[in-house]
């Protein structure tokens, strides 16, 4: 046989096996496809769909009727928005996924397939799904992936896998014993728990901030408490929200002890300054020692109390730094604050004059030079005095008082200073330069030697005498 004649019966034989798949394509499509079954399916799913567009405006008329009924009360009126943005685009496809499962009932009741109704209802599914997590969850990582898990869970269900894979995510693979029994721990069981920590502490966290805004806008409640009760409240329902996943997840709760057991003896060892900062917080938080906008000094720190926390506070200092001091700092150690009772605090600054100035015109220029600085309170009234007799000066004192002391001293020390500097050079007071006396003794000559270039030449005693 030739390669000629070799080429042409592969050829024949390709062409009879693709006019067999055709064949066996085209039979597979009139005997599953076009089909009264298929027929009907489609029939539904488009009734479905075209009755869940008819009854989209009925339903978001109903929907802001009774948003309009409840505006009289402030919580419906602070989430109607909100909640209008996340929803209104997913009704037609949730009145289309509500639409295609009771079709499917439907179908399944009169003995018809239902492959195409289920399809189209896990993609209606996974769409709303979809959109509300995009809506209602910020974090682009978690938001995506979830996405992507409602799709997995949309294309199992479509292919008819959904089942089989959830019970294959059953099995058990890690056995336990409580006091009821033995209690088997899956795959499925670990996925739901997860989902379900993820859920409820994304709840417990919103549920937190809502609780701690009103917290907030209590009159009766000095900053201190107000913090105190919204971490409390946080403390709380992250506690609820822990519980409940423990105990979905079957975990006898009695067990915990061994693991309070072990953490006791980890705060006892390794985390007794991470114990000792949430402590001295909570104490911070109660005695009202320092709360946020007090200006305090500590470890070489001087700033505004922006935030109390339980672990650490922040101190804002002049330059727009903040530092995190342990809460424990605040207990332990030396902390001035500065507007613990009463925010008018008092700067003192030292200034000299010459000994022939009249001292008294340089009180008055003083006092007057220091009102002049804007941020100087008019009372207290602003006081000078006659400090010392220093070695080259007469030393005063002028002491003034500001109420705005986060907003800086050294600033307004130098203001004060600059005036004074002005008034004193304007009306003659005078700055003295150090002064000092040197006296000389007649009983011992000073020795005066000369020096050449050459070499140095030693005076004769005459002339040292």
């Amino acid at each position: 046989m030739s390669v000629f004649q070799a080429e042409s019966l592969v050829s024949e034989k390709l062409v009879t096996d693709a006019q067999h798949l055709g064949g066996h394509f085209s039979t597979w499509i009139q005997e599953q496809v076009l089909t009264i079954d298929t027929a009907v399916q489609l029939a539904v799913v488009l009734i479905a769909f075209v009755l869940a567009l008819i009854l989209r405006n009925p339903v978001n008329t109903v929907f802001s009727h009774l948003a309009d009924q409840g505006a009289r009360f402030k919580l419906v009126t602070q989430w109607r928005e909100p909640l209008a943005r996340f929803f209104s685009p997913v009704v037609l496809m949730f009145l289309a996924f509500v639409l295609l499962n009771a079709a499917q009932v439907g179908l399944a009741a009169y003995e018809y397939p239902t492959v195409l109704a289920r399809g189209a209802g896990s993609l209606a599914g996974a769409f709303v799904v979809i959109r509300l997590i995009s809506g209602f969850i910020a974090e682009p990582f978690w938001a995506r992936n979830l996405a992507r898990l409602a799709w997995l869970v949309a294309a199992l269900n479509i292919f008819g896998w959904l089942q089989p894979v959830l019970e294959f995510l059953n099995k058990p693979i890690l056995p336990k014993i409580n006091a009821g029994g033995e209690v088997q721990f899956s795959v499925l069981v670990g996925l739901q728990g997860l989902l379900l920590a993820v859920v409820l502490l994304w709840v417990a966290n919103r549920m937190s901030g809502l609780l701690r805004t009103r917290v907030e806008k209590l009159p009766s409640l000095t900053p201190s408490v107000q913090l105190l009760l919204s971490k409390a409240i946080q403390i709380t329902l992250m506690t609820i929200a822990v519980l409940i996943v423990l105990s979905s997840l079957k975990v006898p709760l009695g067990s915990l002890a061994l693991l309070g057991g072990a953490l006791s003896f980890g705060i006892g060892f390794g985390l007794q300054r991470i114990f000792a900062n949430l402590i001295s917080g909570v104490i911070l938080l109660m005695d009202r020692s320092i709360k946020p906008g007090d200006v305090i000094e500590v470890d070489n720190t001087y700033g505004r109390v922006s935030s109390l926390g339980l672990r650490y506070t922040s101190v804002e200092t002049r330059d727009r730094k903040e530092h995190l001091i342990p809460n424990e700092s605040f207990i332990t150690g030396n902390v001035v604050n500065w507007s613990f009772t009463d925010p008018i605090i008092r700067i003192k600054r030292k200034i000299g004059i010459a000994y022939h100035s009249d001292v008294r015109k340089a009180i008055d220029l003083a006092i007057e030079a220091t009102k002049s600085v804007d941020r100087v309170l008019d009372s207290p009234k602003v006081v000078c005095q006659l400090n010392e007799f220093g070695d080259s000066a007469v030393v005063l004192e002028v002491r003034f008082w500001i109420r705005d002391s986060h907003n800086g001293v050294a600033n307004v020390s130098s203001k004060v200073l600059l005036a004074i500097w002005d008034s004193f050079n304007e009306n003659g007071i005078e700055f003295p330069f150090p002064q000092r006396d040197v006296n000389l003794s007649a009983q011992k000559p000073l020795q005066v030697q000369m020096v050449s270039d050459a070499k140095s030449v030693k005076p004769s005693a005459k002339e040292t005498s």
